[in-house]
């Protein structure tokens, strides 16, 4: 196969501004999903303190109002019904502060173990001005996650906010769900590939090392001039960290800022002005991950034999190598986001 000409970033390549922030409340959670791009799990860490997300919540909002845009602010993790008392402590300070509402607040539901708990939780987030309810649910979570906590979250939760703020990920999991820890390994593997047939996950984190066996794999040069400006530079998404990492929306793992001690605004314009100067970046917007695995191998990184299932599934396998290596870990990181083996 021969190697394509790399294809040019978009006209223009500039930041753009961020609208939609997630705040990743934790990196634990009680499932270990084979699709995970995060990377979380019940050996997992890091809490968002009330006064860290207070801090980052109100940071989001000016730079949103300074180009004359709303914030949107999901919460998520990990799982953020983990720390009930915080979850509520961190929404209720926000509204007190008179912060932009919570967009959507995200659960695999495994806590609605009983009716009582799990309407009086809702409509506390209900009345706390919550817009929106996510509930994950397919194959995945089913390992994990008894279909019918989810479904009493749902119903529960279309009763309280009213059907059309109770979003399902994914629905057609819910109607038909596959209890996967009833199965053996290999009735395991067939329904993780109808899965992945019907609905299309990315292949980072956790999904890169577990999922993209089952798919049919290319080498590496297939994805030559698949740059990914859109999905890193010109998203309006970003998520944050218990630690302050920023990345972008669906790149958990690159670092495009530490918002430790800086407000977010002043990191957005020094990323927009020197995101030239970020080796991850420069390298997956000049010409995406084949790109970045150029720069790797002059750090001795080798292609897989076994070739890759996607764009996303070679990026994480090369940030993998780097991680591993301390390589550039300004901007590579935290060790939630990567396996401990390749």
């Amino acid at each position: 196969m021969g190697t394509r000409e790399p294809a040019e970033p978009e006209a223009g390549a500039e930041l753009a501004v961020w609208e939609f922030a997630g705040l990743l409340l934790t990196y634990w959670c009680n499932a270990r999903c084979a699709f995970c791009y995060v990377n979380c799990g019940p050996d997992r860490g890091g809490e968002m303190r009330v006064e860290t997300a207070l801090a980052l919540w109100q940071s989001l909002d000016r730079l949103a109002a300074a180009h004359g845009k709303t914030m949107r602010i999901h919460l998520s993790g990990g799982e953020p019904f983990q720390d009930w008392v915080r979850l509520v402590s961190i929404i209720r300070a926000a509204r007190e502060a008179g912060l932009t509402l919570v967009d959507k607040a995200e659960t695999n539901a495994f806590w609605a173990t009983e009716d009582g708990v799990t309407r009086s939780r809702l409509e506390l987030l209900d009345a706390l001005g919550v817009r929106r309810l996510v509930v994950s649910t397919d194959v995945f979570h089913q390992e994990f996650v008894p279909p019918e906590r989810v479904r009493r979250c749902v119903e529960i939760g279309r009763a309280v906010f009213g059907p059309g703020r109770v979003i399902v990920r994914w629905w057609d999991f819910l109607q038909n769900p596959v209890e996967t820890r009833r199965l053996d390994s290999a009735e395991r593997e067939r329904a993780f590939r109808a899965a992945l047939a019907r609905h299309k996950d990315r292949l980072a984190g956790r999904a890169a090392e577990q999922l993209a066996p089952l798919l049919p794999s290319q080498p590496a040069e297939a994805f030559a001039g698949l740059h990914c400006a859109r999905e890193v530079l010109q998203s309006r998404h970003v998520h944050i960290d218990p630690y302050g990492n920023i990345f972008p929306g669906t790149c958990a793992g690159i670092i495009l800022g530490w918002a430790g001690q800086r407000a977010v605004a002043d990191i957005w314009h020094e990323l927009g002005a020197h995101w030239r100067e970020h080796p991850v970046l420069a390298a997956v917007v000049a010409g995406g991950s084949y790109e970045l695995l150029q720069r790797a191998k002059a750090l001795g990184y080798e292609e897989w034999p076994g070739g890759y299932a996607s764009k996303c599934h070679l990026c994480a396998h090369v940030r993998q190598f780097l991680f591993e290596r301390g390589v550039w870990p300004e901007f590579i990181g935290p060790p939630e986001c990567y396996a401990t083996v390749v």
